[in-house]
């Protein structure tokens, strides 16, 4: 059973009301993500708030609203970022990112989206909300990141491997481009399963990636993991 609450180094996620927990995809995303230079930051679907934070953490010139359309996830989001040291920049919305507008674009977007379409879909419909497609589809994700990204922002975003192509044709129709590409495996002696992806309007050579978080069982971290997120995660 996951714990109702997360501790991280700077910060602790409470998520009891939250129909997704903290958990490696979440984490591994939030530190790989690039957060340099961006002075306005959106999180689409940001339920426990936990990419929320640590891009409050790793960037301490932004601003970073957050959307959520679970009442519960974002009534516990907003309590997570009013008990953080970062209180005065983080701001949870409880909304619809497809019906959100903003007064000025955002420098960069990220998101952890609901990437499971075509399998069955969760029992608990919180969880189908959250995890499944079912609610928020790529075109519509996309769809929104083109209204609300700057000219020069970037948009960075994680999905299953065997959906990237998908995706990726999505993104193009809205002239958004990969420049930065990360294959993600959970052990080594397994294949890659999730892909990190950034995009901007501008385009060019694709930056490639490779990651291992395990290398032979579990809690045998590889070194390059344990370098991503060690300002994050306790015991690292």
């Amino acid at each position: 059973m996951p714990k109702p609450s997360f501790r991280f180094k700077q910060f602790t996620i409470q998520q009891d009301r939250c129909a997704l927990k903290v958990g490696t995809d979440g984490v591994l995303f939030g530190a790989w993500v690039n957060h340099q230079g961006a002075q306005r930051i959106l999180d689409i679907g940001t339920g426990t708030g936990v990419l929320a934070l640590i891009a409050a953490q790793r960037a301490p010139q932004a601003t970073v609203d957050a959307v959520e359309i679970d009442d519960a996830a974002a009534g516990q989001a907003a309590e997570n970022a009013a008990a953080s040291p970062w209180s005065g920049r983080v701001r949870v919305h409880r909304m619809d990112v497809r019906r959100m507008n903003a007064s000025e674009p955002f420098d960069l977007i990220i998101c952890n989206p609901p990437y499971y379409a075509g399998y069955s879909s969760a029992a608990d419909e919180r969880v189908g909300l959250a995890k499944h497609s079912g609610e928020l589809l790529f075109d519509e994700l996309v769809a929104a990141v083109d209204r609300l990204l700057s000219p020069n922002g970037r948009f960075a975003v994680i999905i299953p491997l065997n959906r990237e192509k998908a995706f990726i044709a999505e993104a193009a129709r809205v002239q958004l481009s990969p420049v930065r590409r990360c294959e993600v495996k959970y052990v080594a002696h397994r294949p890659a399963k999730r892909v990190l992806l950034e995009f901007d309007r501008a385009g060019g050579d694709v930056q490639e990636e490779e990651l291992t978080i395990e290398n032979t069982g579990p809690f045998d971290y590889s070194p390059e993991y344990r370098a991503l997120i060690s300002d994050l995660m306790l015991n690292f």
